[in-house]
């Protein structure tokens, strides 16, 4: 690698681990720039995936006529599912470096267990944005190097539930559940072009945040008698995975890709479109 790619790259990697501090996994797609200096793209894409995370907070209850008593919870967040439709706008800073946002809808649902006791269902669709950049450090022969690091926010809407308390059968919380999630994820990937096809492969660090809360009436043999209101933090440490996928470049305006990504928790897949505009003329 020149001096100039091992430039790019160290440079990468400090800006990236800054942002990743601020973080079911999101797609992340091409992991090299795609867009000449000044050109700009749009993009459609699609993401499912699949993980586990856990929450630990505060749970409050007051019931009428007597002291609220709060307790301490650790929830388990199981196979949390995420439907995502992104579109997006991609601008080339230069040949070599892109920045990217996208807007779109998740549909988020999952389980929540508090110990063996107490499980509640959450199903919940609602808006999606972020925005991210992916840079090429350097090219040799059909080899490039490069990197991408984006952040994505997950805001779905509340789900209803009710649940019996374990310890009294006629007491039953009944309320609402809201998740937010916020992901951050920084990638390095070699990519490969066989003609119109590019393979690449990479590991890539994934952080995850948000906020999980529960809200409503308790009901005793049917009776209001009084309220609660729980809030947890959702804070996964750093997990290092793997992605990889291909593109294929249909004509110099319009490419479509598919791609993969594991760690030790979660898997996701992703597939996507991009179409430069001001590449049109150039269709082959």
């Amino acid at each position: 690698m020149s001096r100039k790619g091992m430039g790019w790259a160290m440079g990468w990697i400090l800006v990236t681990w800054g942002t990743a501090t601020a973080p079911a996994d999101t797609p992340m797609g091409p992991p090299i720039a795609v867009l000449e200096e000044g050109h700009w793209a749009a993009s459609l894409e699609y993401g499912y995936g699949e993980s586990d995370l856990r929450a630990y907070g505060l749970s409050t209850t007051a019931l009428t006529g007597e002291s609220p008593t709060s307790a301490f919870e650790m929830l388990d967040i199981e196979g949390l599912r995420s439907h995502q439709v992104l579109a997006g706008l991609a601008y080339g800073v230069c040949d070599n470096w892109d920045l990217f946002l996208r807007v779109g809808i998740a549909d988020v649902q999952d389980d929540i267990l508090a110990g063996s006791a107490q499980r509640w269902a959450y199903s919940g669709t609602g808006f999606a944005w972020g925005l991210g950049s992916r840079a090429t450090f350097c090219q040799w022969g059909p080899w490039s190097f490069g990197g991408l690091a984006q952040v994505t926010w997950l805001d779905p809407d509340s789900s209803v539930f009710s649940s019996v308390d374990p310890e009294e059968a006629n007491r039953v919380s009944v309320g609402s559940i809201d998740l937010d999630l916020w992901q951050t994820q920084v990638s390095l990937a070699a990519a490969y072009q066989i003609d119109t096809l590019s393979f690449w492969a990479g590991p890539f660090l994934e952080f995850t945040e948000g906020e999980l809360e529960r809200s409503g009436r308790v009901l005793t043999d049917g009776v209001d008698s009084g309220s609660f209101m729980a809030t947890s933090q959702i804070e996964e440490r750093s997990q290092f995975g793997l992605h990889f996928g291909v593109q294929w470049e249909k004509s110099d305006a319009l490419s479509a890709w598919v791609g993969g990504q594991l760690t030790s928790d979660s898997w996701s897949i992703g597939v996507g479109g991009i179409i430069q505009p001001q590449r049109w003329g150039n269709r082959r």
